[in-house]
């Protein structure tokens, strides 16, 4: 019973995160002011997104994390990304966010659905090319 119950909290984990972040943007974003601030969200959400799935469409073809004896966490990865939105929008509720993101992985670990590896691969994966696209948007504007 307490392993269905967690497993239920496991599920919802990632459609509460959406849910907060459309509430927010509702809540936050209604002044014309900040329209700029929130198509900067919604692209670098909409970028997390589209690398997360390209990544789990790139392992299930070259077979990356299975080389390794891993497993590509496609739920790690779409968690991450709205969870670097959350970040972004609310930063006075950061440890907030990031404590119940990590009780996230926690549970993902603790019911078996991956492990600390998988899911630290993942994130580091999908953090490294957001990064990447960061300085290659950040050098494309320098040389302008």
């Amino acid at each position: 019973m307490l392993n269905q119950l967690l497993a239920l909290l496991a599920d919802l984990y990632t459609p509460l995160q959406v849910v907060v972040l459309l509430w927010l943007g509702w809540r936050l974003f209604d002044g014309s002011d900040s329209r700029q601030q929130l198509k900067q969200i919604s692209g670098f959400l909409l970028l997390s997104i589209l690398i997360s799935y390209s990544l789990m469409f790139a392992d299930n073809y070259w077979q990356w994390w299975p080389r390794l004896a891993l497993d590509y966490s496609t739920h790690t990865a779409v968690a991450f990304s709205l969870q670097l939105a959350i970040h972004w929008v609310l930063p006075k509720q950061r440890l907030i966010s990031w404590l119940a993101y990590l009780v996230y992985l926690w549970l993902m670990w603790f019911l078996n659905y991956h492990s600390v590896m998988d899911m630290l691969t993942t994130m580091l994966s999908v953090g490294l090319l957001l990064q990447l696209s960061a300085i290659c948007k950040v050098g494309k504007a320098a040389t302008k």
